[in-house]
Formats: C-alpha cells, sequence, structure tokens
C-alpha cells in the first residue's frame, strides 16, 4: 500500500495504549540472557492524557526508572511486536522503557522498547563502538554520562561482540546534528533469532514524495508499511520505532519497513507531566534550549532541584533528567532539571529493594536476580542486627552497575517485610504442583511455602506444566502465608 504522510501535524494523535492488568517486572543482571514464556494479548483501546516517565531503569523497588520508584505491582512489562500485539517480557537494568503512571508514582503500563535489534556490522574495539543496522552504538563507563553499558551474558566486554552477532541494545540517543545520532548504549544482550529486527530513532530526512527517510545513516522506505497509530503523521525530528524484516540489512545501508510506531508524545499525555532521562546531546545555553534523548527542550523556565545548581552547570555529554510537558509533537517545555551523577551519587545510582538469595559471603549474594558485591559497603548495624548479611533477609541496597551487570554496593540496610507491597524472593524445589488449582509447594532451606500462580505470572526457562521437581527461584508478594507469584525462573544449572 502506498501510505501518504505529511510533514506538518494534523491535530491529536492518540498513542499510548493501556496494557491489561499484569504483574511486576523483575532484573536478570549479570546472568545470561533468559528467555520467557511468550504471551501475546491484542493491542487494548487508547487511553489517553497520562503523566509518563521515558527513561532507563536503574532499579527494582519495585520498579526505578532513573532513580523515581514506580510501584508496578499491577502491571507487567511488555513489548509490541511488528503484528501490533504486546507480549510480556522480562525487566532487566539497562532496558528503555516509557512508564505511564497516574501521578502518584503508580504505574498504568510499562513498555519496554529496544533501541536496535539486528545483526553487528562492525566492531571498533579501540573506539569503544559498534554498527548495528546503520546506527553507531558507543560503549559508556561513566556514570556522569549516562548510565554504564551493561554487557549481557554471554557478553562481558566490547570485544566478546562480534561482526554478523544478532544483538539487543538498549541506548539513549544523542542527537548530535540534524541527520547524525549515535546511540550510547544502557545494555548490549545477544538475542535468538527473530523474524524482524528493529530501529528507534529520530526521524530526519523525510520525503513524503519518495517515501522514505531517515535513522542514522540508515534510509529507510516506508512505501508499503503499516503506520500505527493509523491516522500518525510522520515529520523530521519525530521519534519512531522501525520494523524490517530480519537479516535484510548487513552492510547496506537501506531498508524496507514493514510496520512503523509513531510516538506523537504531545496528544499522547495531553499537557500532563512527563519525564526524559539522557544525554544531553545538543546545548544552547543563550538560547535556552538543549536536546536530550533526540528531544528538543525549552529549558528558560526551568529550576534545578539540586542545591546551588544552575544553567552554568549543564554541560555537553550530561546525564540529566527533565520534568516537563510537551508542547509540540518534538518538544518539551521544562519545568525541572536533575543532574545525575554528580556529587557523590555515581556509587548510588542502582537502588534494589528485594530478598538475599544465593548468599557466600557479603562479597557474593543476589537480590532481585541481580549480583551484589557489598565486601567494600556501609552495612546499618541498626536495621541488619549486625554487619554480616545472611540468605532470606531483606535489604535495600544502593551501588555501582558494573558493565557485567552486577552491583557494587555502597550502602546496605535492612527493611521489614511488608504484606502485599515488599517483593520477596525464595530458592527452592517445586512439587505437588496443581495445574488446576495454579499451585505449588516449594520446598526451601528456610521453610515450606504454597505458591500461586496465574495467567500474569512471568516464566524464566521454566513452563506451567513441567514445574514439578524442578529447583525454581521465585519473586512475589506474600498474601495470607502464600506466596503470590510475579515471576518464576528455572534455576540454571
Amino acid at each position: 500500500m502506498n501510505i501518504q504522510l505529511q510533514t506538518k501535524p494534523m491535530g491529536s494523535i492518540s498513542r499510548v495504549i493501556a496494557l491489561i492488568a499484569v504483574l511486576s517486572v523483575s532484573a536478570c543482571g549479570g546472568s545470561g540472557s533468559a528467555p520467557t514464556t511468550p504471551v501475546s494479548t491484542q493491542v487494548p483501546e487508547v487511553v489517553q492524557g497520562a503523566p509518563m516517565i521515558v527513561g532507563t531503569v536503574d532499579g527494582f523497588g519495585s520498579l526505578i526508572v532513573d532513580g523515581k520508584r514506580i510501584d508496578n505491582h499491577g502491571v507487567t512489562a511488555q513489548v509490541e511486536k511488528e503484528n501490533g500485539n504486546l507480549t510480556n517480557v522480562e525487566v532487566k537494568l539497562g532496558h528503555k522503557v516509557e512508564v505511564q503512571h497516574d501521578g502518584n508514582g503508580v504505574a498504568k503500563q510499562v513498555r519496554v522498547r529496544s533501541t536496535v535489534e539486528g545483526i553487528v556490522q562492525s566492531v571498533d574495539v579501540t573506539a569503544g563502538s559498534l554498527k548495528v543496522m546503520g546506527q553507531t552504538v558507543v560503549v559508556n563507563s561513566d556514570a556522569a554520562k549516562g548510565p554504564v553499558t551493561v554487557f549481557e551474558q554471554p557478553y562481558t566486554q566490547l570485544a566478546d561482540v562480534k561482526v554478523n552477532d544478532n544483538v539487543e541494545v538498549h541506548a539513549l540517543i544523542k542527537q548530535e546534528a540534524a541527520d547524525k545520532m549515535v546511540m550510547q548504549a544502557t545494555r548490549i544482550a545477544k538475542r535468538d533469532a527473530d523474524s524482524h529486527d528493529r530501529v528507534h530513532g529520530i526521524v530526519s530526512a523525510l520525503s513524503t514524495t519518495a517515501h522514505t527517510f531517515k535513522l542514522g545513516d540508515l534510509l529507510i522506505d516506508y512505501t508499503d508499511a503499516k503506520i500505527s497509530p493509523e491516522k500518525a503523521v510522520l515529520e523530521n525530528g519525530i521519534e519512531v520505532q522501525v520494523f524490517i524484516a530480519a537479516n535484510t540489512v548487513s552492510t547496506s545501508q537501506t531498508a524496507k519497513a514493514k510496520y512503523v510506531i509513531v510516538l506523537a508524545r504531545k496528544p499522547e499525555t495531553e499537557g500532563k507531566p512527563v519525564e526524559v532521562g539522557g544525554a544531553i546531546s545538543v546545548l544552547d545555553t543563550a538560547g535556552k534550549k538543549m536536546t536530550v534523548n533526540g528531544v528538543s527542550i525549552d529549558i528558560s523556565a526551568a529550576t534545578f532541584n539540586q542545591p546551588g545548581k544552575t544553567m552554568a552547570d549543564l554541560k555537553l555529554g550530561m546525564y540529566v533528567i527533565v520534568k516537563g510537558v510537551y508542547v509540540t509533537n518534538t518538544g518539551l517545555k521544562a519545568s525541572t532539571i536533575v543532574i545525575r551523577g554528580v556529587d557523590g551519587e555515581k556509587d548510588k545510582i542502582v537502588e534494589l529493594h528485594g530478598t538475599i538469595l544465593d548468599f557466600l559471603s557479603n562479597a557474593s549474594f543476589t537480590v532481585r536476580g541481580v549480583k551484589v558485591d557489598a565486601s567494600a559497603a556501609t552495612i546499618d548495624a541498626v536495621s541488619c542486627k549486625g554487619t554480616t548479611l545472611a540468605n532470606h533477609m531483606q535489604v535495600e541496597i544502593k551501588g555501582a552497575l558494573q558493565a557485567n551487570g552486577s552491583v557494587k554496593a555502597s550502602a546496605v540496610k535492612c527493611e521489614d517485610v511488608k504484606e502485599t507491597s515488599s517483593v520477596i524472593g525464595r530458592n527452592g524445589v517445586a512439587s505437588k504442583v496443581d495445574a488446576t488449582a495454579k499451585s505449588f509447594t516449594l520446598t526451601t532451606e528456610k521453610e515450606t511455602l504454597t505458591v500461586k500462580w496465574n495467567e500474569k505470572t512471568v516464566f524464566v526457562r521454566a513452563s506451567a506444566d513441567a514445574l514439578d521437581g524442578k529447583k525454581l527461584s521465585v519473586e512475589g508478594l506474600m498474601t495470607n502465608g502464600v506466596l503470590l507469584a510475579e515471576k518464576i525462573v528455572l534455576a540454571q544449572k
């Protein structure tokens, strides 16, 4: 089909999609890639005018995005597929997400949106970069410039990534010029074969006559593409996610789009507050404007939430969180700015709330599936009743993210378990599986628990029909002595 798209906005376009009620997300951290049991749903009816956070996952408590804690017990994270359906997905540190919430930090939806997925075209270890689907991806090790790049197993560093590998990259979009973007990676993972590759970026060089536009160095032909939402309008500077038939872009710099999601932020949010996290890629202090994650931001009326900070403290490449409202589809009017990764914050960027499991020593344990080293941390001896940690202690961890996905803790506090709100974890062996009641018994080193699951539970390397006798790691909420599972993970041998 021939889609005629204009270069001028056409009025209100709804893009925010309400998700069905599903359960909370979780982290994989330093462990290997863990496929989830796929659950797909049709895209539901549209919901407009909700506050939104667009940023990077840097903790779990239950979900923390760019330092903001979100209550996501009522929803699960989903990705939109090339057919418009939604699939449940496990969220990990470094993932890029869009969170629609009620204004009080309670999530209505969590959408995971990778920046680029496809075949690696080149790797330059010296320059710290790689090219995927015509996109230049750079690795980051400085928390002041944004989240440190996490390499998911089997990768541990850029040198492990090879040409022709199939990868999934989450990244900050850094628009260095109108027609030049680089992606600053927050997470790089090897992915399984898929029917489609994906590119997320900012439209440039749009030609409505030729039906083409560019994302980075990749020329996109959208002549035969399905556009979502149906009446969406493409324009230069707007944010899109493009689906392309798998393995059709390797050495080529052109691609035929199959499905294009247009992210028209103004009608999505309808004047409600939006928070955008990213690195400053364009800064005009005289004109009081900057660009963050591809978004043009008017900072003329912005204030700083940190004592003593002013416009003079803003620098190119700096990692900031901007709150404001969209005044156009591509432009944000800022009200507040927070500078991250400075003032002693670098060693406290990541925050985890959960149960200690897999404990070997203070230098080796997991919380929310993330490996933690607390050997040099300050442990609150009052709340923890000493400085020696152990399995099943409920804790708050603050620390720095490492390239292998683990956390180097700087501070540890112990927390009380609050029924229906604290995410607890248990490792054990499943027995007495009742598929009708959707329950089983989990025998741990500490106790014997009844675990219940439902259609909202995320299964990782596991399936509901093959749990009996398996060693599992379960996360969820404790209610009346029953563990309501949000995530069930089959232990790796």
